[in-house]
């Protein structure tokens, strides 16, 4: 996370709307690929023998494989054309395959402003109390580019602040910047 903060809020667990990719195994043409992507479809488990990620995300961003985020990839993946969502990379030979606007169960992260733990878990327990815990702040999917997150809305919110009010202490979630 690029920033000049000296405190980050880690929310585990949360489910936000992303875009996913995976690269395809088909290297011919555009044609094998959206085979490939037929099968996948058709498939038992669509994450078997592919690494999914988070689009611009790394190390891949995606906490949790279940039965439930197959079922919101093969929704999106029913609804458009397979050549649609296969983009050829040729700087590194590979076709690969964006699904857009999934549900995923990740971890977050924002940058806060204090300049203390202490200021840090008051800056949280008063970010929790607004009405739009956004404004200000660049939430993003913890390890990943350019935040990934598609929609920043009442319910994410309420999701962010239900998963601190899981957790032991607010304490527990923020961590030192390794920036700072």
């Amino acid at each position: 996370m690029a920033n000049h903060s000296k405190y980050i809020l880690k929310v585990r667990n949360v489910t936000v709307y992303t875009n996913l990719e995976v690269i395809l195994k088909s290297k011919t043409t555009t044609e094998e690929a959206c085979k490939e992507v037929t099968r996948m479809i058709e498939s038992d488990d669509l994450f078997k023998g592919y690494k999914w990620k988070i689009e611009e995300c790394a190390e891949g961003g995606i906490h949790e494989f279940s039965d439930s985020l197959q079922a919101a990839i093969r929704e999106r993946m029913e609804q458009e054309e397979p050549e649609d969502s296969i983009d050829w990379n040729g700087s590194k030979i590979q076709f690969e395959l964006n699904v857009a606007h999934v549900p995923v169960n990740t971890h977050l992260e924002v940058a806060l402003k204090s300049e203390s733990k202490e200021a840090a878990v008051k800056e949280v327990e008063a970010l929790c109390k607004l009405e739009n815990l956004f404004e200000g702040y660049e939430w993003q999917i913890e390890g990943c580019g350019d935040g990934g997150i598609n929609e920043f809305n009442d319910e994410l919110k309420d999701a962010i602040i239900n998963r601190l009010g899981q957790e032991g202490k607010i304490e527990d979630c923020i961590e030192e910047s390794s920036s700072s």
